[in-house]
């Protein structure tokens, strides 16, 4: 480790491996990528179906944070996890690889003003993320860093979910990344060729070797330097020792949706009340560090089955060890994929402008945490609302780097979202009870036929609701005149010069859809900002003759037919 670079990036998660790379790769930059999570070096963090062992609280990969008591939960603390590793949260997620609708990012720009980010402007971002295992097309690209592909050999499962659909009134939509999101679909996966495509071994592993990039493991950065309203350097921890890295150009943090609050405010930015409250010298004033935290929240459905069709039949010994085999002999097998392959966007009812409630569908039988149960069979059916109403904050709990914030999401804080969670669970049940899953059904598992009145239902909500995981929105982008933002159009933190956030944590408004693909997106649109390249040429005249797209000089806006409830 040198004692100055041009750039300093502090988090190697999703973002900060796609601007390490594409900052070093032009040969003009010295940049430092700090990281406080170990290497991605174990197996089990390349195996798909690794997702098991490394996303558990246990697991020296993940933070496992946990919320403060939810108010709307029966005071129950939710689990949220975060990756803790080289590549961050993508080395340790379920691989779901979505981008969520059109129309999100043109709500971004055309109503939160975050001019330059909508969907016209970002599909150039996501089509140069992905190396879709499909044929390309005027939404999908077959030659980025990131190995997307879609599972086509479905199991009796899964065929029978989207069959469910189907008989239950709504569309199959072929592409749920292309031009059209609403209906039930085939779910991308972040794998390729049986490995996890995470950023760091999309963007990391895959560079040529060379004196341009330093990756630094097993390093926390406690603080920003700063002089001024200039950001000159990062005071960081490594082993026993403690030293500072000066940043010539920026410091870029990429620490995620609460590790990048909590770095600002332990260097000084933030809320002027929290930081006295904790002896922090206030360096600048930023109120709205920490607050406009969103997140999408599931309800489960379990049905158990006598038949042995789903994924639990695969945990008996013989078979994890032939499971085993065929990964390492040749990345082939159950191991090589991950477990959800299909899932649904849906309205909840004609008077939504697009699919406001999302279906992640598992052919497993899952007990307590999310472990599957090897004697018996089944598979479980989430959903929640897309574009949650409620919003929360993260807050300083010590001065000390080491201990979390609390995380405080305010789930259903808003009766709107309430009212959706209440709309999911209904339509999930109605999924499930279409003919195509009649030879599955044995029993309803959770919450089980006595879970039948409003009362009872708004009970199990709100003892057994949970989170998606996918936590953002902390450190809001927006205009100039947008008072709740903290970053610029730019990404820049306003009132300081030389200082950057790139993350989940910029988001000003939750994606409908898992967001990991969206952080890839922001990530490589980042770069071409600080390095002050053009947008990836983009024809316009590919989306004017969509069917599914209300074209006016704007952007192709799928999800304007009629749901049939």
């Amino acid at each position: 480790m040198k004692t100055s670079y041009d750039y300093i990036i502090v988090g190697a998660g999703t973002a900060g491996c796609v601007l390490a790379r594409r900052l070093s790769d032009t040969g003009r930059y010295s940049v430092l990528l700090c990281e406080h999570g170990p290497p991605d070096s174990s197996w089990i963090l390349r195996m798909p179906a690794g997702l098991r062992s490394a996303f558990k609280p246990s697991s020296r990969y993940n933070y496992w944070y946990r919320t403060t008591p939810q108010a709307h939960l029966d005071g129950r603390e939710i689990d949220q996890p975060r990756g803790k590793v080289l590549g961050g949260s993508s080395s340790i997620n379920g691989m779901t690889f979505l981008r969520g609708n059109p129309r999100d990012y043109d709500d971004w720009a055309f109503r939160d003003g975050c001019d330059g980010w909508s969907w016209v402007d970002c599909l150039p971002y996501f089509r140069k993320v992905e190396r879709f295992g499909g044929p390309a097309d005027a939404y999908r690209a077959v030659d980025g860093m990131v190995g997307v592909k879609v599972q086509q050999q479905l199991s009796p499962l899964n065929q029978a979910f989207l069959q469910a659909g189907e008989q239950a009134g709504y569309p199959f939509t072929a592409d749920v990344n292309g031009c059209s999101q609403e209906g039930v679909c085939r779910f991308d996966m972040s794998v390729e060729k049986g490995v996890r495509s995470s950023s760091s071994r999309s963007y990391l592993h895959s560079r040529r070797s060379g004196g341009h990039l330093d990756i630094a493991t097993n390093t926390r950065v406690n603080r920003i330097l700063t002089r001024g309203d200039r950001a000159t350097g990062v005071h960081l921890v490594s082993g026993n020792s403690a030293r500072e890295v000066l940043a010539e150009n920026e410091v870029i943090i990429c620490s995620g949706v609460f590790g990048s609050p909590q770095l600002l405010m332990l260097s000084g930015i933030g809320p002027e009340d929290e930081l006295k409250r904790h002896d922090i010298e206030l360096h600048l004033r930023a109120d709205q560090v920490g607050r406009n935290l969103q997140d999408h929240l599931e309800i489960h459905i379990q049905v158990e089955t006598d038949r042995p069709v789903s994924l639990n039949r695969h945990l008996q010994p013989h078979r994890m060890a032939w499971a085993g085999l065929q990964w390492f002999g040749w990345k082939g097998g159950p191991a090589a994929v991950n477990q959800c392959h299909v899932g649904a966007f849906v309205r909840s009812g004609p008077s939504q402008s697009h699919p406001n409630l999302q279906y992640h569908f598992f052919p497993v039988l899952f007990g307590d945490h999310w472990i599957p149960d090897p004697g018996k069979n089944g598979y479980r059916l989430g959903g929640g609302p897309l574009r949650p109403e409620s919003r929360g904050s993260v807050s300083l709990v010590s001065p000390n780097p080491g201990v979390p914030l609390a995380i405080d999401p305010n789930y259903l804080g808003e009766e709107r979202d309430r009212d959706e969670i209440r709309e999911a669970f209904g339509i999930g049940r109605e999924l499930l009870a279409q003919p195509a899953f009649r030879e599955f059904h044995r029993r309803e598992d959770l919450p089980g036929p006595k879970v039948s009145t409003a009362s009872d239902i708004d009970r199990y909500i709100r003892q057994a609701a949970s989170s998606s995981f996918h936590p953002c929105g902390t450190l809001r982008m927006g205009p100039d005149n947008d008072e709740r933002s903290v970053v610029d159009l730019e990404l820049n933190v306003r009132g300081m010069r030389q200082l950057r956030v790139v993350d989940a944590s910029v988001i000003p408004a939750i994606p409908s859809a898992n967001i990991n693909a969206c952080v890839f997106m922001i990530a490589e649109k980042a770069a071409d900002i600080i390095l002050g390249n053009k947008p990836p040429a983009m024809d316009l005249a590919s989306y004017a003759g969509s069917e599914t797209s209300d074209w006016h000089g704007r952007s192709p806006l799928p999800g304007h037919g009629t749901v049939t409830l």
